[in-house]
């Protein structure tokens, strides 16, 4: 220890500095590879088919909680769920933007029983546009990692692709959205009871702040 202190005293304070700079940004840079390969620890073979995305990026709520906790500054969080979802279903504000992949149209749809139905939700071709808008406003660029949420896992893989044919690096795909998924049997039969980010009971509310909304990243035509 002596010796270390003594070596210590023969550099200049700028020096010192410059060295202590350096140890702690590489363990920066340490503890967020650690985060970064640790969160993406979903199994590929435990995810449905239908949601593989060309990255093969797959978080369960908590490791994207985890993530985004980590360095909430430079792992962004996007929720592409609908409008009327947000505001009715509930929103986390870990979540830094929404932006939807798909919009709710007036448009009835009709099940295959022809006795329930849905409104019919149309593609948003200005998706991507409208996340090149968010990016720019964070000042960050393609390579920032990005974290996908939806509702239970169906529409985040739309986004992923169509995300990595505009060349972003990093996308993460949370598996099992905001509400999760549909329980099959029981008394909750057919609710959204099962896995998620709200079953998880991770944080979320029904306050929307003005700054995180899509009309600050859409084109014009859709604000």
């Amino acid at each position: 220890m002596r010796a270390l202190f003594f070596s210590f005293k023969l550099i200049d304070s700028n020096s010192l500095m410059f060295i202590l700079r350096n140890i702690f940004n590489t363990l920066v840079v340490i503890s967020l590879f650690s985060v970064f390969t640790s969160a993406s620890a979903v199994d590929k073979s435990t995810v449905k088919e239908k949601w593989h995305t060309p990255y093969d990026l797959y978080l369960s709520p908590k490791e994207a909680y985890d993530m985004k906790l980590a360095d909430p500054e430079n792992v962004l969080m996007i929720d592409v769920r609908t409008r009327a979802e947000v505001q009715f279903v509930g929103f986390t504000d870990m979540a830094d933007a929404n932006i939807p992949i798909f919009l709710l149209t007036e448009e009835w749809k009709l099940k295959r029983d022809e006795i329930h139905g849905e409104f019919r939700k149309t593609y948003n071709n200005d998706f991507v546009l409208a996340v090149d808008n968010f990016i720019a406003s964070r000042n960050k660029d393609k390579s920032v990692p990005i974290i996908l949420m939806c509702q239970s896992g169906g529409r985040s893989p739309f986004a992923a692709s169509d995300l990595h044919e505009a060349g972003y690096k990093t996308v993460y795909f949370q598996v099992e959205g905001f509400e999760g998924l549909k329980v099959k049997e029981g008394p909750n039969k057919g609710k959204r009871v099962l896995n998620g980010w709200k079953n998880a009971g991770l944080p979320w509310n029904y306050s929307l702040k003005t700054d995180k909304m899509y009309f600050n990243f859409a084109p014009e035509k859709q604000q």
